[in-house]
C-alpha cells in the first residue's frame, strides 16, 4: 500500500510542476518575426546521421562537420554507411551554416609504378593531400533528418538535409548521384 501512495504522490508532483500551456493573462502573444527571432537564438535540437556524397576526381580522406566526424569517401560515390551524429536545428532557420572540414587525397604515382613498395613507402613517396575547412549554409529543410555534405568541383560544398540519397528524384538538390565523367578503361 506503501509504494501505491508513493505513486500517486509522484503523480501529484509532476501535475504540480508542469508548465501551463495557457500562459499568463498579462502576457502578450509574439509576433512571427519575434518567434522567430526566440527560436533562431536558442533552436531545439537533434542528433542525426551524417553522409558525405563526393562530386569530385579525388578522394575524401575525411570530414568533420561542427567537430563530428564523417568518414572518408570515394571520388564520385559516397552515401553508403552513416556516421551519428551531428546536432541539427528541429526547424532551419536564416543564416543556418555548419562549419565543415575535410581532407582530400590522391595518389601522384599510378598503382602499377609503386605496387613493388611497401604501404609506408606509397604513402611517403606518392600520396598527396590537403586539407581545408569552410562554414557554408545550410540548405532549407521542412524537418530534420540526414545531414548530408556535398564535396563538389573546386573546393565547393552543399549541406543538405533530407532522408534519401541525391539518387532519388524527390532529393531538393536534384543532382542525382555522383558520376565519374571520365571514360571508363577496356579491361
Amino acid at each position: 500500500m506503501s509504494w501505491l501512495l508513493c505513486a500517486l504522490l509522484l503523480c501529484l508532483g509532476a501535475v504540480a510542476c508542469k508548465p501551463s500551456q495557457s500562459g499568463a493573462k498579462n502576457e502578450q502573444p509574439l509576433s512571427p518575426a519575434a518567434e522567430a527571432a526566440q527560436q533562431a537564438a536558442s533552436p531545439a535540437s537533434i542528433g542525426v546521421s551524417l553522409r558525405g556524397y563526393n562530386f569530385t576526381g579525388e578522394g575524401v580522406e575525411s570530414f568533420w562537420v561542427d567537430g563530428t566526424y564523417g568518414s572518408n569517401v570515394p571520388s564520385y560515390g559516397g552515401g553508403g554507411g552513416e556516421t551519428c551524429c551531428v546536432r541539427l536545428p528541429f526547424a532551419w532557420h536564416e543564416g543556418q551554416a555548419m562549419t565543415v572540414r575535410w581532407t582530400m587525397g590522391w595518389w601522384s604515382t599510378p598503382y602499377e609504378e609503386r605496387k613493388h613498395l611497401s604501404w609506408e613507402e606509397q604513402l611517403n613517396c606518392c600520396a598527396k593531400h590537403r586539407t581545408l575547412e569552410k562554414t557554408v549554409p545550410v540548405q532549407r529543410y521542412d524537418e530534420p533528418s540526414v545531414v548530408q555534405v556535398f564535396f563538389l568541383p573546386n573546393d565547393e560544398l552543399e549541406v543538405w538535409v533530407y532522408d534519401a540519397g541525391p539518387q532519388n528524384p524527390e532529393h531538393p538538390s536534384r543532382r542525382g548521384y555522383p558520376v565519374d565523367p571520365r571514360p571508363k578503361s577496356a579491361e
